[in-house]
């Protein structure tokens, strides 16, 4: 549910294009896949690939970074509309003012530098802003799924319950055991608790952490303890890979199963993390 191929912003940092993994993840036997990109939406590249590859279904999704118009509900409302719809609407990834005040700290530099006060916030004078709801109005209306990308813990613990209120039944917390967006294990499990699934991808576990992000990859036995706590039921595997510098997103995703394997997850798991949830996430 969550890889960037190209065409990509940044074409140069990619390793494969949408078609060569559409083929790639069908002939491992996935079921479907969602691309993504930081810039444009990627329903209409997503649509294409679809029409050249059977054996798999592919979605496209949209990023509100201000390329996009920031939290733009025209924006969501086109991208639920185009190819065969947007599956998922992301909140702000490094245009989120979170990202903005944590990049000295942990970024090392994929994103162009972007001051506070021009990123993006979901929070105005301490309330979420009137274009958040309308987002979620269209998000609720098509059936399609939520995730939250580089909000703040706080701005996430806000907008999740508004989420629900509003009809959003598919709701992910992007990036769940990320340090730098700095999750307590306590607001995980009342996100988990509130309906929301929890987001754990490969590529925090890969070296690209110390040279994009500054800051050292996890262990892959901190998820294995953070699954068991949350339980399986609440968490879905993703890879957020497709960087030139980290293995293909087919490869990655094995390499994460076989070493969560290792670590004593169940086959039962894997397949709830893998497969259920986001089948679940995708309305499939």
């Amino acid at each position: 549910l969550h890889c960037h191929v190209n065409p990509h912003v940044r074409p140069e940092i990619h390793a494969q294009t949408a078609l060569e993994y559409a083929r790639q993840g069908r002939d491992v036997g996935m079921q479907a896949i969602v691309l993504k990109d930081i810039g444009p939406p990627t329903t209409g590249t997503a649509a294409v690939v679809n029409s050249l590859v059977d054996g798999i279904q592919v979605f496209g999704s949209l990023v509100l970074n201000r390329c996009n118009g920031g939290l733009n509900p025209q924006a969501v409302a086109t991208a639920l509309a185009h190819g065969d719809g947007a599956r998922i609407v992301f909140m702000p990834t490094g245009d989120s003012r979170h990202h903005a005040l944590q990049r000295e700290g942990f970024y090392a530099g994929v994103n162009p530098p972007l001051s506070p006060a021009d990123a993006i916030t979901i929070f105005r004078d301490g309330r979420i802003v009137p274009e958040v709801y309308e987002i979620l109005d269209l998000i609720a209306a098509a059936d399609r799924c939520l995730a939250t990308a580089h909000l703040s813990p706080a701005e996430v613990m806000a907008l999740v319950p508004v989420a629900r209120e509003r009809g959003v039944r598919r709701i992910i917390v992007s990036h769940a055991l990320w340090k730098m967006l700095g999750y307590t294990p306590a607001q995980l499990r009342q996100l988990a608790a509130s309906g929301a699934l929890l987001e754990i991808e490969f590529c925090t576990y890969t070296p690209l952490m110390y040279f994009i992000h500054n800051e050292p990859p996890l262990d892959i036995r901190y998820a294995v303890e953070s699954m068991r706590t949350i339980g399986a039921e609440r968490v879905f595997l993703a890879s957020d890979l497709g960087q030139a510098y980290a293995p293909l997103p087919v490869e990655g995703y094995r390499m994460f199963l076989a070493a969560l394997l290792k670590c004593g997850v169940t086959d039962k798991e894997i397949t709830l993390m893998t497969h259920d949830n986001p089948a679940m996430l995708l309305g499939l």
